[in-house]
């Protein structure tokens, strides 16, 4: 006996011809409007799955808060006391490290120590009140830790502190570089005292 092989290649099903619709090849007027079609109702079908889904994970929810607190009476709880502390003192923590940022609750001689920081950059000019604002907030827009210092009615500008004085060659050659402001004229680096 012979193997026969009654596979003819052909696994899809033959689809009669459409004619409703045009060949987008020699028609090109219609080729943009198939594609924005096909792209308008993909777009359709994931909202409205994506709004299925969030009805979903809603209506479990509520079900589920609402499940607990009728099956365990009045007097059960739906948060326990040691969750909601925590959220109610969120509010106390996050203040408290906005204000630890904005407001220096901590000296600078604590934050950054002389023995650990000695050296600053000196800008070489001294400054009204009105020009101060200016270039510190240009330092510092480049990356660079602005110390204003008072002397009698003009201000002082250092950038700094740095733990080593190669550190500071490094930022006083990246501060020599900007033209803004004269900064880089008479600008050294000093040990602080």
């Amino acid at each position: 006996m012979q193997n026969m092989d009654f596979y003819d290649g052909r696994h899809l099903r033959d689809l009669p011809p459409q004619f409703d619709k045009f060949d987008t090849e020699y028609f090109s007027r219609t080729s943009g409007s198939v594609e924005r079609e096909n792209d308008k109702s993909r777009k359709k079908a994931t909202r409205i799955i994506t709004m299925i889904a969030a009805l979903i994970i809603i209506s479990f929810t509520t079900g589920l808060i609402i499940g607990i607190k009728f099956a365990g009476g009045a007097e059960r709880k739906i948060v326990d006391d040691h969750t909601l502390s925590a959220m109610n003192n969120l509010g106390e923590r996050m203040s408290d490290a906005v204000k630890d940022v904005t407001g220096n609750s901590k000296p600078a001689n604590q934050i950054y120590p002389k023995v650990e920081y000695p050296f600053v950059i000196q800008l070489g000019k001294e400054y009204n009140e009105a020009d101060l604002k200016p270039v510190a907030q240009f330092l510092s827009s480049k990356g660079h830790t602005v110390i204003v210092s008072k002397n009698n009615q003009n201000f002082k500008i250092f950038t700094g502190p740095y733990k080593t004085e190669s550190d500071a060659r490094k930022s006083l050659s990246e501060i020599s570089l900007y033209k803004q402001y004269a900064i880089a004229t008479n600008a050294q680096i000093i040990k602080r005292i």
